[in-house]
């Protein structure tokens, strides 16, 4: 139509520009920008579309382009079907037809949310393309299949991961080993993707970081993820996991849940090498009982793994804060294997009383806990009430003349800081007191992970970071000339736990004798 509408009407040395398959909205569309390129050049003279909403569907940037834009540039502005023609001037109905030319677009972009939307929620994969470790099923478009080599890959990523790897370190490792990346491995099974690395096997942070992210490897299908400003600005906007939609056990499964919450926790605690390169399995778990700070990981001069110690980072940075708090590792990990050990003796031989006596402690020591996170948020709460009466109270001294403007704007300063401070911290001590879990439901769980475990004679990352929540170091003290230090160990979900005393297991052995003979008299 075109071609002939050029040709009746005398117009030569025609060209054709095609966008096919981009959006109206677009105004950065490879064709559209070639032709602003020429006209710019002086080498356009007139401009031919079929209908007007060919050129956009955006009525500001149509509208100064109709306007100014072609006018400056010296270009003739036909669209055949509306008969527009800027050599005749513009009609004042052309605004309008721009306008719902506008409409138009905004109403097919939100009939495409909505189908996306529907497709999501029934639990279906928004992605274009699967994560890495995964194919799209042959049979079936909106289900994913493990592709096998990479899935290896993920494995060992997550692996390292928890024997204490961060991400840089895990990249090098890759790099090392020339693994192709997800670019490359794609590009090798006839994937579209982008174009190939300039360096190849190049590994990054970026990347190990992402793929240690996604819950996609536990099985699960997560949708919305993302999403874009609006049908005219398609820039993704990164929307809160609390928005994301979560289909659990869509397709199979590359890492074990366990395994994956096991490292969110670990990244959320990152931890840094020595400077010779080593990351203890300790690291980002030790704490300092007087100063709450973590305690760093260290060498002494040496750099033997034997000598290799933790001291308070407090006290690292300023020696009248804090005092070292040192321990060796070789001690931490010493304390920690004897009392997993003897855990591990109290709930395979004595489960019952071991879980009951958790549960003894665990009531009076959790009713001190909340009785002391109410106490703080009524206190919170009674000065957030006091500080407006203050404020109130100093404003009507300032207007009186009893207090000048200089020492009310200190004071009115002063409280509003400490009010917000406040206002900021009473919605998660109220949160706390809300959701605090029952640990009725941590102590199964704690113990039916325990009774998995056959034997235990070496401590590995893995256990370490599966178990243990945290390790509180006090300062050490001398008696007698020894030096003595405490050290709290929080395993995950239950906290500090209350062993058994021998004369606790040996009453459950005799009972437990007892009722057998009873069973065999009977």
């Amino acid at each position: 139509m075109l071609e002939k509408y050029a040709q009746e009407n005398g117009f030569k040395n025609t060209r054709v520009f095609i966008d096919d398959g981009w959006s109206g909205t677009n105004f950065a569309r490879p064709a559209f920008t070639e032709i602003m390129e020429l006209a710019e050049k002086g080498l356009i003279g007139t401009l031919i579309v079929k209908d007007h909403s060919r050129l956009g569907r955006n009525r500001l940037i149509v509208g100064q382009l109709l306007e100014e834009g072609f006018d400056n540039l010296g270009v003739r502005y036909i669209a055949i079907m509306d008969n527009i023609d800027t050599a005749k001037g513009i009609s004042q109905i052309v605004p309008m037809q721009d306008l719902f030319n506008e409409w138009h677009a905004q109403n097919t972009s939100q009939k495409v949310r909505n189908v996306f939307k529907s497709k999501g929620m029934s639990g279906a994969p928004l992605t274009t393309n699967p994560p890495f470790g995964y194919l799209k099923d042959p049979e079936d478009k909106n289900s994913w299949i493990v592709d096998e080599d990479a899935a290896k890959i993920v494995r060992q990523i997550f692996a390292w991961c928890v024997d204490g790897l961060g991400p840089t370190q895990i990249a090098k490792r890759r790099k090392a080993a020339k693994v192709p990346t997800p670019t490359e491995h794609w590009l090798s099974i006839g994937r579209n993707c982008s174009k190939p690395p300039a360096v190849s096997y190049n590994w990054c942070s970026a990347t190990v970081a992402d793929i240690l992210s996604k819950q996609e490897y536990c099985g699960d299908t997560v949708d919305f993820r993302s999403t874009t400003k609006s049908f005219k600005n398609k820039k993704k906007i990164e929307r809160p996991p609390e928005e994301w939609k979560i289909f659990k056990d869509m397709h199979p499964a590359i890492i074990d849940r366990e395994v994956f919450d096991l490292v969110q926790e670990l990244r959320k605690h990152r931890r840094r090498p020595a400077k010779n390169g080593i990351v203890s399995p300790f690291s980002g778990v030790l704490y300092c009982a007087d100063c709450g700070e973590k305690l760093y990981y260290s060498f002494s001069n040496n750099s033997k793994r034997e000598q290799a110690y933790f001291f308070c980072s407090s006290y690292r940075k300023n020696s009248d804060i804090c005092s070292a708090h040192y321990i060796r590792e070789k001690v931490v990990e010493q304390l920690v294997l004897e009392s997993m050990q003897r855990i591990m003796l109290n709930v395979q031989v004595f489960e019952k009383e071991f879980a009951c006596k958790q549960m003894a402690c665990y009531t009076e020591e959790k009713k001190k806990q909340l009785a002391s996170k109410r106490r703080e948020l009524e206190k919170a709460q009674k000065r957030i009430a006091e500080i407006d009466i203050l404020i109130q109270k100093i404003y009507e001294d300032n207007a009186s003349g009893k207090l000048s403007d200089e020492r009310y704007m200190t004071l009115s300063t002063s409280y509003e800081e400490e009010q917000q401070t406040l206002k900021a911290a009473v919605p998660e001590m109220q949160a706390y007191l809300e959701t605090e879990t029952d640990k009725t439901v941590n102590l199964q769980q704690f113990i039916r992970k325990v009774k998995k475990i056959t034997e235990l004679k070496v401590l590995t990352p893995e256990l370490i970071h599966e178990f243990v929540e945290k390790i509180v170091v006090y300062a050490p003290k001398y008696l007698d000339g020894k030096r003595i230090q405490i050290v709290d160990i929080h395993y995950s979900g239950v906290g500090i736990l209350d062993e058994l005393t021998p004369e606790e297991m040996e009453e459950s052995f005799q009972k437990s004798i007892a009722e057998r003979k009873k069973t065999e008299t009977a």
